[in-house]
């Protein structure tokens, strides 16, 4: 019996470096985690799909709604930009051929603007972060949006409303900096999310929960002076063991109200309080962040959670 496959629907535009940081980094453990959950897995790049008479292809492979899990983490960073909307397209097509998506379109969308992910969870059991959401393009310095950041937010954090993994983070210590730098997100037409720079940051946690049900914690620490926490900019990591019993609700909370199996919860532990950065329906787990053998135990735990929601789609067709 051909067993089910992940496939996972990722876009062709990396460099030759960062190619072979993502094969070595993601893919073949993703590829020994979901062989650990009894599936087969590819990357497919949006346009290497046709569909016809009613039969969606990849590559010249047919694919089957009963087989083929397809996630699709909506990415909106600077080199994918280009390919949003065929990404977006394509899985809207699927879903009308009959095709289960593991992150729903419009959770995908939710999660990728930092202020909607926090003003949806204001109800949150843990504080989410204070955000302010200012449009960055022309005509930044002839709007006087600069005026809606309060004086006692200084130095407050900036961030680009929908990339990831740190890139583009700055913190501005007073109104002339935060200028600038709507200058220069000007530039590339990037919103940005506006937010008063936490004090003593000891760790970015990282909770990853399955239906929610945490499986594995961990504190990414950053560099000294850093302003981000991200592994993959030189950050190191604890394995963490305990957490605040409103994580917990936190976990159940958001994977009940965004329709996902899997889910990160990304919190800050700021002088002792802990406070809510971010959600990621397609969170990276990898060897930068914890032993290879719990890796493949979350990874394969996430595969075998959309087996399982795949079964229970199926049966309510």
């Amino acid at each position: 019996m051909q067993r089910r496959r992940i496939l996972y629907l990722f876009p062709d535009r990396s460099s030759a470096l960062l190619r072979a940081y993502e094969e070595g980094e993601f893919w073949v453990d993703y590829r020994l985690a979901a062989d650990r959950a009894g599936l087969d897995f590819d990357v497919a790049a949006p346009d290497h799909f046709a569909i016809a008479r009613g039969r969606v292809y990849w590559r010249d492979e047919p694919l089957s709604p009963n087989r083929d899990i397809i996630v699709y983490g909506i990415r909106t960073g600077p080199t994918h930009e280009v390919d949003l909307w065929a990404g977006l397209s394509l899985m809207r097509s699927l879903q009308t051929l009959g095709f289960w998506l593991p992150i729903p379109l419009d959770t995908g969308i939710l999660l990728n603007d930092k202020y909607a992910t926090l003003n949806a969870f204001q109800d949150s059991p843990v504080p989410v972060v204070p955000t302010i959401r200012l449009a960055a393009d022309r005509d930044v310095h002839r709007l006087r949006h600069l005026s809606l950041v309060p004086n006692d937010w200084y130095p407050v954090f900036v961030k680009p409303l929908s990339w990831s993994g740190g890139q583009g983070c700055v913190a501005c210590p007073d109104r002339d900096s935060l200028e600038a730098v709507l200058g220069l997100a000007a530039g590339s037409r990037t919103g940005v999310a506006i937010q008063p720079r936490l004090p003593q940051v000891a760790a970015d946690i990282r909770v990853v929960s399955v239906e929610g049900t945490v499986i594995a914690m961990f504190d990414r620490i950053p560099r000294q002076g850093s302003h981000v926490a991200n592994v993959s900019r030189g950050a190191g990591y604890a394995v963490r063991t305990e957490i605040d019993p409103r994580v917990h609700e936190l976990a159940k909370l958001a994977s009940n109200r965004l329709g996902v199996s899997y889910l990160c919860i990304d919190l800050l532990l700021a002088d002792g309080q802990l406070w809510l950065s971010e959600f990621e329906a397609d969170g990276a787990v990898s060897r930068l962040l914890a032993p290879a053998d719990l890796v493949h135990h979350v990874v394969a735990t996430r595969f075998a959670a959309y087996e399982r929601r795949l079964d229970a789609f199926l049966a309510g067709r």
